[in-house]
C-alpha cells in the first residue's frame, strides 16, 4: 500500500487573511519586527536628506535684505554731554541729509545756530566739525536715501543737552558788534585765562573784510592778541570777526564754552596832527581841516609821547592821580586833578583834555605832565567828535613811543608786527570778504562786550596820566 505525502503550499506556511486557520505567533512577530526596521531606516534617510548641519534654510535661498537704519551719538535725551564730544551719525545706507540745530541758551547768552559737519566718502557717516556750546540743547535730524539691497529709507530725530564745565575759556573784544570806529582801530581780543597754545588758539580766530585788507595778529601776551591792518583802514570798510572757541580744551579743566562773532564798520578818517614845537593841534576829517587848536604838551621833565596813537576811549571827567604812575604824594611833581572832556590815546594815561589852568601857555609853551592840554571849549568840541580808533599823531616831543602800551601799535613797523603772529602771515589780503553781517552770538550789553578800553572808559574813572 502506498502512501502519499502532502507538502503545504507557500500560502499555508503562514497566516493568510483569505484563509482561516491557526496563526503562528512566532512567524508574525518576526515579520513585524523586520518591516518596522525597514520603515525606520527609510524614515531616517528621508530626514537626513532634508537636513543641513550649517543652515536651517534650503540651499540656494538668499537672506532677506536689511531695513534702513540710523544711529546717532550722543544718544537721544542724553544730558551733561561733554563739550569736546562730536556728533556722529551712522547709517547702513547713504545719508541724504543731516542737520544739527542748536537752541538759544539764556545762561550763555547765545542765539540759535547750527552745527556743521562732514560726510564720509560713502556718505554713510556724518561727523561734526564745530565745537559744542555749553548748556545748550541740540536737535539732530537725519534721513537716508534709497540704496540697493536696503529696504526702504529711514528718518530719525534725536536731541541732547550739553553740560557746563567747572572752568571756562572765553574771550572779550574791542571793538564790539555794531560799532563804528576810526581808521586806526585795532581788533583786541582778551582771553579769560592764558592761552596754552597760541598757534592752536589763533587757528580759531578769523578776520574778514570788505574790501579785502592785509593784516596780521600779534600776541601782546598769552591773554591778549591784537589784529591790525598793515595801513590805516579805508573809511567804509566792513569787518567781520570770529572766535570759534566752543569745545576747545585749554587745559586745567578749562573749556571753550561757545563761539563768538561780530561785525563793525570803519567810519570817516579823523586824524589829528599835534606839533609839540608849534604848540598846535590840527584836526582833519577825510583830509579836510576842521579846526586848529592851540595846545600845551608835556614839559621837558615829563614830555608827551611821539607817534601815531589810536583813541582808546573817552570820558566827560577823569581823575588824574600821579601816584598811579610812580609820583607819590609829597613829591614836588605830585598832582591830583579832576579834568573834563578827556579823550584817552595811550594805556599809560595820556589824554587830550580840558585844562583851563594852562590856557595862557596853550599855543606858546609846553607845561603839562604829558597830556595834550586844550581850552574848555576846544576840548569839549574834540570830545564830541572823537571815537574809538581815531588817530592822534604827535610829533617833536623828543620822547619815543612806548609800544608796550595800548594805543601805540601804529609805531610798530609792519615786519616787526607780523613777526608777533603765532602762525605764518600771508602777504596777500584775505579774499573771502563778508557778504552780509553775521548774527552775533552775544546779547548786546552782555558782560565782556565793553565798548571802551582802559581806565578812562567810564565816567569818573581814575587816569594814570599827566594833567
Amino acid at each position: 500500500m502506498s502512501r502519499s505525502v502532502m507538502i503545504p503550499s507557500r500560502d499555508s506556511r503562514g497566516w493568510s487573511p483569505s484563509r482561516p486557520g491557526p496563526r503562528s505567533a512566532g512567524t508574525f512577530g518576526h515579520r513585524r519586527r523586520w518591516a518596522g526596521g525597514v520603515l525606520a531606516f527609510v524614515t531616517a534617510l528621508a530626514v537626513a536628506a532634508c537636513s543641513s548641519g550649517s543652515s536651517s534654510k534650503p540651499a540656494g535661498v538668499a537672506a532677506p535684505d536689511p531695513a534702513a537704519s540710523v544711529t546717532v551719538t550722543p544718544g537721544d535725551d542724553m544730558t551733561g554731554v561733554t563739550l569736546t564730544d562730536h556728533v556722529v551719525v551712522r547709517a547702513n545706507a547713504p545719508l541724504a541729509d543731516v542737520s544739527v540745530a542748536r537752541e538759544a541758551s539764556a545762561s550763555e547768552k547765545t542765539e540759535t545756530g547750527v552745527l556743521l559737519g562732514t560726510f564720509s566718502a560713502d556718505r554713510r557717516t556724518w561727523t561734526s566739525t564745530g565745537g559744542l556750546f555749553s548748556d545748550s540743547r541740540y536737535q539732530v535730524a537725519a534721513t537716508t536715501g534709497p540704496a540697493a539691497r536696503i529696504v526702504g529709507t529711514k528718518s530719525v530725530r534725536t536731541s541732547f543737552v550739553t553740560g557746563v564745565p567747572a572752568k571756562s575759556f572765553k574771550v572779550s573784544w574791542d571793538p564790539v558788534a555794531g560799532q563804528t570806529v576810526g581808521v586806526g582801530a585795532p581788533i583786541s581780543l582778551t582771553f579769560s585765562a592764558p592761552a596754552p597754545d597760541r598757534a592752536a588758539v589763533q587757528r580759531m580766530l578769523s578776520v574778514r573784510t570788505d574790501p579785502p585788507v592785509l593784516g596780521a595778529w600779534n600776541w601782546i601776551s598769552n591773554r591778549l592778541v591784537v589784529w591790525r591792518p598793515q595801513q590805516y583802514w579805508a573809511p567804509g570798510t566792513k569787518v567781520h570777526v570770529e572766535a570759534d572757541l566752543a569745545g576747545y580744551d585749554a587745559g586745567g579743566g578749562r573749556l571753550g564754552v561757545k563761539d563768538r562773532a561780530m561785525d563793525f564798520v570803519v567810519g570817516s578818517a579823523q586824524i589829528s596832527k599835534v606839533d609839540a614845537a608849534a604848540h598846535i593841534m590840527q584836526v582833519f576829517r577825510n583830509g579836510q581841516l576842521l579846526r586848529t587848536m592851540p595846545v600845551s604838551l608835556g614839559k621837558p621833565t615829563s614830555p608827551s609821547m611821539d607817534g601815531p596813537h589810536n583813541v582808546l576811549g573817552k570820558s566827560p571827567e577823569v581823575i588824574m592821580d600821579s601816584a598811579t604812575v610812580g609820583i607819590p604824594k609829597g613829591n614836588p611833581d605830585y598832582y591830583y586833578e579832576k579834568v573834563q572832556w578827556a579823550v584817552n590815546y595811550t594805556s599809560g594815561g595820556q589824554y587830550v583834555h580840558s585844562a583851563p589852568w594852562s590856557v595862557a601857555s596853550q599855543g606858546r609853551a609846553n607845561v603839562s605832565h604829558g597830556c595834550v592840554n586844550a581850552s574848555r571849549a576846544d576840548a569839549q568840541w574834540f570830545y564830541g567828535i572823537s571815537r574809538l580808533g581815531d588817530i592822534v599823531d604827535i610829533a617833536n616831543t623828543g620822547r619815543p613811543p612806548d609800544t608796550s602800551q595800548l594805543g601805540n601799535f601804529w609805531s610798530v613797523p609792519w615786519a616787526v608786527w607780523k613777526a608777533g603772529s603765532a602762525l605764518p602771515v600771508s602777504d596777500q589780503p584775505e579774499t573771502a570778504a563778508p557778504t552780509a553781517p553775521a548774527a552775533s552770538t552775544v546779547v548786546p550789553g552782555a558782560s565782556g562786550a565793553s565798548g571802551a578800553s582802559g581806565p578812562s572808559a567810564v565816567p569818573g574813572a581814575t587816569g594814570a596820566g599827566g594833567a
